[in-house]
């Protein structure tokens, strides 16, 4: 009988990078006192930080274009971020009908792309292979000053207070302009397809596809539970994909995105009404990040300047102001990039 996996717990890391400030969700609501506590505006302290590609300085603009402009198959995208911070009644008051608004006229304006990283987690003592736990390898490789703690089962208390164990497992999302990207890459059952977008019960599982390494712990059609950002939520498998699946990403395309440890679900929209604080707060974060995207710069990269960055600018504050989300939207300098 196959081994069951099952992963949890609330350690997002979003980095934005290129001239904002460091956001960094990972520390969210994760006190001693309550795990789910969650105030975004109080992550936003840190400065702003110098952009730094591998050991090459990239203050300077020119010096970027000109070294990506060189990495074969990069596409140059700007990075939009929503900036929940400046909601001064925090993530829950987000006008969540606005948003989706925004985000469908995101994707018509623009080439947009969605792929996220925040970790769905498994609660309870996890005893599986630390290959699937999100952070381990940077724990493992970490010199010991630099005080990183070791991400598999930690105590924290869930939504209500109550003590719970936690590990973060590797999850990507995908949006819906990106995920048949990976259509040649299955190796058993089926990709995502369009209809996985929308959930309309918090019941109703949400469709996900499988790094190859899961396939020794999972069949098609099992359903596990997890928590995605702050409620527990029902998962199914539909695919597994080939070994060695992998995407580049970010500043330059240095980061890489390997599926074969890896959940991979659809950025979905709810079609439900929350009910409770934890799940209200999961709907709004949620939703807001459909907004936290990418969006493709059509000139060659040696063409892009100030003037491609300002014209992106103006026609998101435009849009955002249209919705009425004026303020709330962040683009980097630089553009990052995709080799798929």
């Amino acid at each position: 009988m196959k081994r069951k996996l099952m992963i949890i717990s609330f350690t997002l890391t979003l980095i934005i990078t290129a001239g904002c400030e460091k956001y960094n969700p990972t520390e969210v609501g994760k006190t001693e006192d309550n795990i789910s506590t969650i105030d975004i505006k109080e992550t936003q302290s840190e400065k702003p930080k110098d952009v730094i590609l591998k050991s090459q300085d990239l203050n300077n603009h020119d010096d970027y274009i000109n070294s990506v402009s060189d990495i074969l198959g990069f596409e140059p995208y700007y990075k939009t971020v929503i900036a929940f911070e400046e909601l001064s009644d925090g993530v829950t008051s987000l006008p969540i009908e606005k948003v989706k608004a925004m985000y469908n006229e995101m994707k018509t304006v623009f080439d947009y792309v969605l792929v996220s990283e925040y970790p769905l987690v498994y609660r309870g003592n996890y005893e599986g292979e630390t290959s699937f736990v999100d952070g381990y390898e940077e724990y493992e490789s970490a010199d010991v000053n630099m005080n990183i703690p070791n991400p598999i089962n930690v105590v924290w208390k869930d939504w209500n207070g109550n003590e719970i164990v936690t590990t973060p497992l590797k999850t990507v999302l995908l949006g819906e302009s990106v995920f048949n990207q990976f259509d040649k890459n299955i190796e058993k059952g089926r990709n995502l397809q369009m209809s996985d977008f929308t959930l309309e019960d918090s019941n109703e599982p949400i469709n996900v596809v499988l790094g190859n390494a899961y396939k020794d712990i999972y069949e098609i059609g099992d359903i596990f539970t997890l928590e995605l950002i702050s409620e527990l939520m029902n998962f199914k498998v539909v695919g597994f994909y080939k070994s060695g699946v992998s995407l580049s990403m970010e500043l330059g395309a240095q980061h890489d995105v390997r599926f074969d440890y890896t959940i991979v679900m659809p950025h979905f929209i709810p079609d439900y009404e929350p009910i409770g604080e934890a799940a209200i707060f999961q709907h709004a974060f949620h939703i807001g990040e459909l907004t936290s995207g990418y969006i493709r710069i059509p000139e060659p990269i040696r063409k892009i300047n100030d003037d491609t960055y300002n014209r992106t600018v103006k026609i998101v504050e435009e849009m955002a102001k249209k919705h009425g989300l004026s303020g709330l939207y962040k683009i980097p300098y630089l553009p990052v990039g995709f080799v798929w």
